[in-house]
């Protein structure tokens, strides 16, 4: 696992390129995720920590500390990697939860002749200075999950705070990350700032935000909507609306910026907050098809009758999944039940101008009344979210 680049959006080092076509960008990006993940040791970026959630880690572990790994057997190249492990030598120069100085991982020690291993390998290098997960298996330790189980960490140590849980000094040593020399270690403690889902402050966080490159920015804003700070939707808004279009071949490092406008996208069908609905409502009709079908996504979540409009307009759009996801919120809003006309997602995609105009039919007719019903029998506190 290189350093840093195996959980974060970093430089790939073997020079090879990423490329998806614009015009089918679902599928392309949908194969960018699969080699990041499966390759991560060859150098490819990797998206996998959009997902990564330390509380879970951290709850599913032995031993969570960070140090380095002072001796790893080199990786194989086999036919059949069955079974294929190999044991490195971690030393421990801080535990956030369980305590060890030096302790035995086991690791994947292979890789297939053609360099892909079809699926995560949890992979480990001389040198790789990382935060380890990890749960006791007889006399040695394996990772909690091949994907997250080493996630990329400043040398930075964060002040002791005597008494406090293992996440409340995670959080003290990502930060002391944040000033890290390395600018790469500085974009993963963002990542794992954002990983943690809940910090004690956000201030470092924001504070960043006026000097931060407009890389960095990507990084900060993924972090801050993963931990529910929507002030930044206004500069997140006007970054999408300042983006041109992707090139038709991805480059990276050169466009890791149009690759983290992606997880943006992303960050953006999480929120389940109404206090978002009109940055939502806006992403919904925006030129980009991901963001489109991302907002309506965060939408149906939320699930709130002023959405309604949207959704209507979304019938329309260019992208047949995007205006099936807009007639299905629709469905929700009125509380769902049986409707003898609705079509599965191929009858849709076949004729969708006959099935839009037959759903706002519908929202005409009964649609509307149902909704206007359902909702009149709460009041939504200001901020609340349906669930």
């Amino acid at each position: 696992m290189p350093p840093a680049s195996a959980h974060c959006l970093l430089p790939p080092t073997n020079g090879k390129k990423q490329v998806y076509n614009d015009g089918v960008v679902r599928v392309g990006l949908i194969i960018v995720f699969a080699i990041g993940t499966a390759t991560t040791v060859l150098g490819y970026p990797s998206y996998t920590e959009m997902f990564d959630d330390i509380p879970d880690l951290v709850s599913r572990s032995t031993l969570a500390c960070k140090g380095e790994v002072v001796y790893a057997p080199e990786v194989m190249i086999v036919d059949n990697p069955k079974d294929q492990v190999a044991t490195a030598t971690v030393s421990m120069d801080r535990c956030f939860k369980g305590r060890a100085q030096v302790v035995r991982v086991v690791f994947d020690a292979f890789t297939t002749g053609g360099g892909h291993s079809g699926g995560p390998l949890f992979r480990l290098t001389t040198g790789d200075y990382d935060l380890f997960f990890l749960k006791l298996q007889g006399d040695n330790f394996v990772a909690v999950n091949n994907r997250s189980g080493a996630l990329p960490i400043s040398r930075k140590m964060g002040p002791s705070a005597e008494g406090s849980d293992s996440l409340t000094q995670l959080e003290l040593d990502f930060k002391a990350g944040l000033n890290d020399p390395d600018p790469e270690l500085v974009l993963a403690s963002i990542c794992l700032l954002g990983a943690i889902k809940h910090l004690h402050s956000t201030s470092e966080l924001l504070a960043l935000l006026d000097s931060a490159d407009l890389l960095q920015k990507t990084y900060l804003w993924e972090a801050l909507l993963k931990l529910k700070t929507y002030s930044v939707l206004p500069a997140v808004a006007k970054f999408f609306a300042d983006q041109p279009d992707p090139p038709i071949e991805l480059f990276l490092p050169r466009d890791r910026v149009f690759a983290m406008e992606h997880r943006l996208f992303h960050q953006v069908s999480r929120i389940q907050d109404a206090s978002a609905l009109a940055y939502l409502q806006q992403f919904a009709l925006a030129p980009n098809p991901r963001l489109r079908m991302n907002a309506l996504q965060a939408l149906r979540s939320i699930e709130d009758p002023r959405t309604a409009p949207t959704f209507l307009k979304a019938l329309e759009d260019d992208d047949s999944d995007n205006a099936f996801s807009a007639m299905q919120g629709l469905f929700a809003l009125a509380g769902g039940g049986e409707i003898d006309w609705v079509p599965n997602w191929e009858e849709f995609k076949d004729d969708q101008p006959f099935y839009a105009a037959k759903c706002r039919e519908w929202w005409q007719a009964e649609g509307r009344q149902k909704t206007r019903a359902r909702f009149s029998k709460w009041v939504r506190p200001a901020g609340a979210t349906r669930r």
